[in-house]
């Protein structure tokens, strides 16, 4: 018979804890290690590439292990690093505090009941885009629930332009996960998502007592008349694509006061 075991408040229990923990334990000690090489690689022009993957494999790893802080710093360094071309003298700055907040959370220089959103928001925000002037920059955290397309880069230069940090998440499942423990304060969510409608992921958080309170809007092609539109709950402002888009996001800002 398979041998049982639980996760429960981040601590494996049953049969077979002793080799969870050993696995899990060998999991920070090596994170913790190629942490260390990467800040050492950093004055020297460390690949970009390869912080990349390590980002996106230490986000998925410390998730399964049963460590969400870990996995979200890890998430934000990813989406820091997807912003950028080249690691130039001050990104490589902005990259070593993602690594120094990593290593915190392993060695246990963080609290265990440490507040995820505090922690997000002492992390370097999401790189800014050409043309965007960082003196606006407010402390307003917008995250863009959507696919990395010409539009995404669109609404995240609006939205830079506003003052606002940004942060993008591509996968609707990972968005639920990371508005519950970060609090960003608003959610702009595409209508067509990979694995989850975003009528779906909007009305959950939008109506679900712990996120309710949160600010969501939807950005669609979709129109006015639509029924999967019109299953929004009143409290969602609808930003449409294209022509109309300035006016909409404009009354979707002021509707969650936010303009």
């Amino acid at each position: 018979m398979a041998e049982k075991q639980a996760l429960i408040s981040g601590v494996f229990t049953g049969a077979s804890a002793e080799m969870i923990e050993y696995m899990r334990q060998d999991f920070l000690d090596t994170t913790g290690e190629r942490v260390q090489l990467f800040e050492q690689s950093l004055s020297d022009g460390a690949d970009l590439a390869s912080l990349r993957y390590f980002a996106f494999e230490v986000k998925g790893q410390a998730r399964n292990f049963g460590m969400p802080l870990l996995g979200i710093i890890a998430a934000r360094l990813e989406d820091y690093l997807n912003a950028l071309d080249h690691i130039s003298e001050w990104s490589a700055a902005g990259i070593n505090a993602f690594l120094d907040t990593m290593r915190s959370a392993i060695d246990g220089g963080i609290a265990d009941d440490a507040e995820p959103s505090l922690i997000v928001r002492s992390l370097p925000a999401r790189p800014r885009l050409l043309g965007v002037d960082d003196n606006d920059a407010l402390d307003v955290e917008v995250m863009l629930v959507m696919e990395h397309t010409s539009q995404t880069t669109y609404v995240e230069r609006e939205m830079q332009a506003c003052g606002y940090r940004t942060t993008i998440v591509s996968s609707p499942f990972e968005a639920f996960e990371s508005v519950i423990r970060t609090r960003p304060d608003m959610v702009i969510v595409s209508a067509v998502l990979p694995g989850l409608s975003g009528i779906d992921l909007a009305t959950a958080l939008a109506t679900m007592p712990d996120t309710r309170n949160t600010p969501v809007a939807v950005l669609t092609s979709l129109d006015d008349d639509s029924t999967d539109l019109n299953l929004l709950p009143k409290s969602v402002p609808v930003i449409h694509r294209g022509d109309r888009f300035g006016d909409d996001l404009a009354k979707a800002l002021s509707h969650h006061f936010l303009l």
